[in-house]
């Protein structure tokens, strides 16, 4: 039994890799679907939520560990998680204003999306699953808030000793999906079109000092324009179709093996948004002591 926020932290993490299951499906060649299901448990929902509280106390490493260095204690420590937890989700799941619906799609269910990409990217660094094609050496850390410029999720993994850079964009959708993918998309034909070139050396230039010598060297410039993997991560409700051809998806420059569609299907959209959320503002006095 978990007895320190660290041993917490790392139960949630095992019961992500345990539960939660990604699987390729066949069909399109425009892009390789990866179906993510097992979410909707409430050992899962309060798992994300410690991982999203340990995440935002800074338990969570580019190199994919965990540490208690930065992790805050006490009192005042709590209070200022708190803070942070409640700005990202808010201090309740009621939501009956028009600009706190909007906080709530904008903002919290955004947000929360973001943090399930990165923790289903995290765990390829602990367990193989078919998220990545190798294992995850190096990641880049969420956004405080989904209004935050700059890209969702940059990871470096490898495969038989080479580096690959995937990048992650993630959507949280009730009923747009195929709108949101598409909207992802265009982000990566940016990529492609070098727009982002200055935020993926900053990003790269920061995992590079995680990164085993072998693989250091060989991270540059030439990473995210010769060896990157597109992720886009739509986290939805209404059913779309995530089989079909697209064009827009086909046309993005790395390979089809390299453009990963995660499709997270949820039978209870905002009901899992709320038990994570509920899950992060308990979880603040378990991770924070």
């Amino acid at each position: 039994m978990a007895t320190s926020p660290l041993e917490l932290l790392d139960a949630a993490l095992d019961v992500l890799g345990d539960s939660v299951h990604l699987e390729e499906a066949d069909g399109p060649t425009s892009h390789t679907p990866i179906i993510v299901t097992g979410l909707d448990g409430a050992a899962v929902t309060t798992a994300f939520g410690r991982y999203l509280v340990g995440v935002i106390g800074g338990a969570v490493q580019h190199d994919g560990r965990l540490t208690a260095a930065l992790l805050p204690t006490g009192q005042v420590g709590r209070e200022d998680v708190r803070a942070a937890v409640e700005a990202a989700v808010g201090s309740t799941n009621v939501f009956g204003t028009l600009d706190e619906i909007r906080f709530r799609d904008r903002v919290r269910n955004a947000w929360m999306g973001e943090g399930v990409a990165h923790a289903l990217l995290l765990v390829r660094s602990r367990v193989e699953t078919c998220c990545l094609a190798g294992q995850v050496q190096a990641i880049s850390k969420p956004h405080d808030l989904p209004s935050m410029p700059g890209l969702d999720a940059v990871a470096v993994y490898a495969i038989d000793g080479e580096p690959f850079v995937a990048i992650g964009e993630s959507k949280a959708t009730k009923q747009r999906g195929l709108a949101e993918l598409r909207k992802a998309a265009a982000m990566f034909a940016k990529i492609d079109a070098a727009i982002y070139g200055s935020a993926l050396r900053s990003e790269l230039g920061t995992l590079r000092y995680v990164l085993p010598p072998d693989l250091k060297d060989k991270v540059t410039d030439a990473l995210w324009r010769e060896a990157a993997c597109y992720v886009p991560v739509i986290v939805h409700g209404d059913a779309f179709d995530h089989l079909a051809d697209r064009a827009w998806l086909a046309s993005l420059s790395p390979p089809a093996d390299r453009r990963r569609l995660l499709v997270i299907a949820l039978s209870d959209f905002y009901g899992f948004f709320d038990a994570v959320a509920d899950a992060m503002r308990a979880a603040v006095d378990e991770v924070v002591v």
